[in-house]
């Protein structure tokens, strides 16, 4: 889920200055009860609509969390990335959001977009401004926010002036449109239509006449995207929990669970352009140590994740992006679940295995991007500035580093391999 992330924490000091732990699981956990996974070697049929957008690359893309203090690691490493992201928050009405960021204030958006066009990413923002709001920014309780008349005018403000700036950028942008507030909005009523969001009411003027339903808050986004920043890919984000029954947790069937989130992507009366989808916000072991709760998955996990991302592709007709991908791995002596180094499966299982991402793009999958979610999961950088580090070897990962990246270079060179033998092609 999306909280105040380390993304969300780095950008903000920006702005100011320019397994368990004693082991891991095999692949063979988790359970398929509640579905009949796909024979192996066969793949769900992706209906028409599902095409990849124009100006996204023809294969299966890899990206990171990137800000500028991290942009001189990915344009060195070599790799060739499709793509980089980075949070837009701070609250719409807080003297602290993204369009007071940079030097000078307000530049933020247009160095970002200018770097990234520069070194050949696309680039992706994660605009995730209701929570940071007032009143009580940083609260998830987002009801009273988007029912609040002066925040919702100050937020429609906010979007416009965000894709106004994209849209004369020009070149293809993708924006993730608030994370987790589709999900709180679906536990709210399946129905968006029915779900009170000051929208008309607001006093915005750019968006008068829209409903103040969740339905017209969408409309009216969507709305503005189209008048002022064509070329901005908007993505709306699928939350595996919306239904009230986890998708992982509490073993929800990925079927049901994707036609009963595609039944309130409908409600709201709009298209978008992407999902966006993430398999889990913090490395496995950062949560075994940080919260006492087990996130590791096995293979019947991966499957029952690839599962409803291929559902969710198939109920909505929209290509998918897998987000905020954990960084740890079980595979470096770097990896030992202390701050800064904790293990997880993800990244190494799906870049581990060429026919993995095959499925994933059989599923519909466009890119995977990597990032950590919070303060003390592993990053690609040297983030806890040790250097190269080859502690002693717990649950079996005994390669040894030879890079300063606090996974042990693991993201760096699988990576690279990826691209080297060739990156995974899309069907149109």
């Amino acid at each position: 889920m999306a909280r105040y992330h380390r993304s969300l924490l780095s950008v903000l000091a920006l702005a100011l200055v320019a397994a368990l732990l004693s082991g891991c699981p095999s692949d063979n956990g988790g359970s398929n009860a509640g579905y009949t996974p796909l024979p192996p070697g066969t793949t769900e049929a992706l209906p028409p609509s599902a095409v990849v957008p124009a100006g996204l690359p023809q294969h299966l893309g890899l990206g990171l969390m990137n800000n500028p203090v991290q942009l001189d690691w990915m344009a060195s490493s070599g790799i060739a990335w499709d793509y980089r992201y980075q949070y837009l928050t701070g609250g719409v009405n807080t003297g602290s959001g993204w369009s007071t960021w940079g030097y000078p204030a307000g530049s933020f958006v247009d160095d970002y977009l200018g770097e990234s066009a520069q070194n050949g990413y696309i680039p992706v923002f994660t605009y995730y401004q209701v929570v940071a709001s007032a009143p009580d920014p940083g609260s998830e309780d987002v009801l009273p926010k988007l029912r609040d008349a002066s925040t919702m005018r100050a937020y429609f403000d906010d979007w416009e002036s965000l894709v106004r700036q994209l849209g004369a950028f020009g070149k293809t942008v993708v924006v993730h449109l608030e994370p987790d507030l589709w999900g709180y909005l679906q536990r709210e009523d399946g129905d968006a239509a029915k779900v009170a969001v000051l929208v008309n009411s607001s006093g915005a003027p750019s968006v008068a006449g829209f409903d103040d339903t969740a339905a017209g808050f969408a409309q009216a986004l969507v709305h503005l995207r189209d008048i002022y920043a064509p070329n901005v890919l908007l993505g709306f984000h699928v939350s595996a929990w919306a239904t009230g029954k986890d998708l992982i947790l509490n073993q929800a069937d990925p079927v049901e669970t994707a036609a009963e989130i595609g039944a309130f992507y409908r409600s709201l009366g709009v298209d978008f352009d992407l999902l966006f989808l993430d398999a889990s916000d913090r490395d496995a072991a950062w949560y075994q140590a940080q919260t006492g709760t087990s996130r590791w998955w096995g293979a019947a996990d991966f499957e029952r994740f690839r599962s409803f991302v291929a559902s969710a592709v198939g109920d909505m007709g929209k290509r998918a992006v897998i987000w905020q991908v954990p960084i740890g791995n079980t595979l470096y002596r770097s990896m030992n679940n202390s701050w800064g180094h904790y293990q997880d499966n993800r990244a190494q299982y799906w870049l581990g295995d060429r026919s993995r991402m095959e499925q994933l793009a059989d599923a519909g999958v466009v890119a995977l991007l990597f990032g950590a979610g919070a303060d003390g999961c592993t990053m690609y950088t040297d983030e806890m500035q040790d250097g190269v580090t080859n502690p002693s070897p717990i649950n079996g990962n005994d390669a040894t580093a030879q890079y300063a990246d606090d996974d042990g270079g693991q993201l760096r060179l699988r990576a690279a391999e990826y691209y080297r033998t060739g990156a995974v092609g899309l069907t149109p």
